[in-house]
């Protein structure tokens, strides 16, 4: 796997907010470094889940049993200031999602020893990793 500064972290951060295509490859750095290739894409309309599964080798003609590296991208919650062109979305992260979270928190002051249901959107990112893991399990 490679090294990354924070720099370039942040930059690979970034590109959970980009209209990432499958089979299309990721770069940052002005295209300079290739962080891998796009080898699913998740929208989970019910759950407001946005993920980007990458791998090391472009999966039109690398197995997934070749595959050795896999960077999972998780979207954060769309901003509130796209109510307007993305209502359905700005919804599901932040009324379905982050204010159960938002409960929870304030639950476990009364109650801190208490383990609190996660979120459909937590239960499905972990299926979608818990699957990348699984597929490519040479990884």
């Amino acid at each position: 796997m490679a090294n990354f500064t924070d720099e370039q972290r942040v930059e690979i951060a970034k590109q959970e907010y980009k209209d990432l295509k499958i089979n299309k490859k990721v770069t940052i750095n002005n295209n300079d470094t290739t962080i891998g290739y796009v080898s699913k894409v998740v929208n989970n309309k019910e759950t407001g889940e946005q993920a980007f599964i990458i791998t090391d080798g472009n999966p039109k003609v690398q197995k997934p049993s070749e595959v050795n590296n896999v960077t999972v991208l998780y979207q954060g919650s769309t901003s509130p200031e796209k109510i307007g062109s993305q209502a359905g979305e700005v919804k599901r992260d932040w009324w379905d999602n982050n204010k159960q979270i938002l409960n929870n928190i304030e639950k476990s002051y009364k109650k801190p020893n208490t383990i609190f249901d996660p979120t459909k959107q937590m239960k499905s990112s972990a299926k979608t990793l818990n699957s990348a893991m699984d597929k490519y399990s040479n990884a």
